[in-house]
């Protein structure tokens, strides 16, 4: 069984700059304070990053999440998180549920997306979806659904936000507790993503 190793080394990569990113933080917490502190504006930039990372799949604002903890907290920054990450979600479905192939291959890899394709289909679509979201950081998950399943819109909606709402409050706060924790954080979403990987390769095998 081939298990998608490119993905899981890209969010080790990513989980590596979310840690180099919360040392930054932690040693200049004042400097960019003074710097990068724009009030609610900052935040409201933050949100569109977020979303406009979630909609260039697999683009991922986590390195930023350190920094953003340092201007606002754990709380407004996980806020702002699944804010930012969930309107993306939103919208990348709506993309490949309305503007169809065409347009959306020239922001994903068909193929890639394809890959989600039998681990959504069936009567529990909902809750496959929700361990996806718990599990994936990747957000060509949000085109795969639009593209190859008949998902309600709200339904969607609802299993993104449960999906998306632990991952931006486990990191949030992680990001200014003790390394072992933050270590223990990114050991975590690693494995989860081993699981949901081989979770999406059965489905295509079945």
């Amino acid at each position: 069984m081939s298990v998608h190793f490119k993905e899981l080394m890209g969010i080790i990569i990513i989980g590596a700059m979310f840690i180099g990113g919360s040392f930054i933080a932690g040693a200049y917490e004042n400097t960019i304070r003074a710097w990068l502190d724009i009030g609610s504006g900052g935040i409201i930039v933050y949100i569109l990053l977020a979303a406009f990372a979630t909609v260039i799949a697999p683009v991922s604002t986590l390195p930023l999440l350190p920094i953003a903890v340092a201007l606002w907290g754990a709380l407004a920054t996980a806020i702002s998180s699944i804010i930012g990450w969930f309107a993306g979600a939103l919208i990348a479905f709506w993309l490949a549920r309305t503007l169809g192939r065409p347009l959306v291959t020239r922001i994903v890899n068909l193929e890639k997306i394809a890959r989600y394709e039998r681990a959504l289909e069936g009567k529990y679509v909902f809750w496959n979806l929700i361990f996806l979201r718990l599990v994936i950081p990747v957000d060509v998950l949000s085109y795969a659904v639009g593209f190859f399943t008949s998902i309600d819109f709200k339904i969607y909606a609802l299993a993104t936000l449960i999906g998306i709402t632990p991952f931006a409050f486990v990191f949030s706060y992680a990001s200014e507790a003790a390394l072992p924790i933050r270590l223990g954080a990114l050991l975590a979403v690693v494995v989860a993503s081993f699981l949901g990987y081989l979770k999406v390769q059965r489905g295509r095998k079945t």
